[in-house]
């Protein structure tokens, strides 16, 4: 179960912050485009690159470091598919003291820099998601947490941190990657939308519900005021479109 989980999370967190970035894939607003991509044992010599990823969750803070070749296809750390690492309590854990939320991800960025070569840091991305239990934070709590791990992985890491690496996913967005990573998993992506499967995503903090639908049924969704998610999301997945 533990390997299924970490191969799940390896793709949801690859769809989530890698596509936007990569060279064989696009983010065009509420569309993603996807293409299967390899997983390669490293040749001698090799030019690779490297990604590190933190997935702010509402139990527990992890972290996951990918390796790439030149053609971005995925490559083990070791005998892994990836590294992966974790920490509890999650950040919302600290909602009245941001500083010691930040500070209890240096072990974990510590574990990521001992992965990534000194070399290759300042050219690696480090990009960081948080769910359901930054989302449920009162106020201002949860932008400030975010300020400082901000603040901390820029001062303490030579990672690649752009400017908007660090920030929340909304539900509509943790609902639908799940369900590409599910469909991705089956084999269902690129078949008739009543080929995939749906999926419900019970989280520590929420709950997620997913699965496609008819052109018809996405036209007669309900209107929602511009500031609520919509209820349907659309997705060009291997040259389909879907109606999420």
């Amino acid at each position: 179960m533990t390997t299924t989980m970490n191969f799940l999370s390896l793709i949801i967190t690859i769809l989530l912050f890698l596509m936007p970035s990569i060279s064989y894939s696009q983010n065009l607003g509420n569309t993603i485009l996807l293409t299967h991509r390899k997983i390669l044992l490293t040749p001698q010599n090799a030019v690779t690159s490297y990604a590190v990823i933190f997935d702010a969750g509402s139990t527990a803070t992890r972290v996951h470091v990918f390796h790439f070749d030149q053609n971005l296809d995925l490559i083990h750390i070791g005998e892994e598919l990836e590294f992966f690492y974790e920490i509890k309590p999650g950040l919302s854990k600290y909602a009245d003291n941001p500083k010691e939320a930040a500070k209890s991800m240096i072990p974990l960025l510590e574990e990521a820099e001992n992965v990534v070569p000194q070399d290759l840091q300042q050219k690696t991305p480090v990009k960081l998601g948080a769910t359901a239990g930054l989302r449920l934070l009162k106020g201002d709590a949860s932008e400030r947490i975010l300020e400082e791990v901000k603040d901390m992985l820029g001062n303490r890491s030579a990672l690649n941190l752009q400017p908007n690496a660090v920030a929340i996913i909304g539900g509509t967005q943790e609902g639908s990657y799940l369900w590409v990573t599910a469909n991705y998993l089956t084999g269902k992506l690129g078949l008739k939308f009543t080929k995939t499967v749906g999926i419900i995503d019970l989280g520590g903090g929420s709950v997620q519900m997913a699965y496609a639908v008819s052109n018809k049924a996405a036209k007669n969704a309900p209107k929602v005021a511009d500031e609520e998610e919509p209820y349907i999301k659309k997705l060009f997945l291997k040259k389909k479109q879907y109606n999420l």
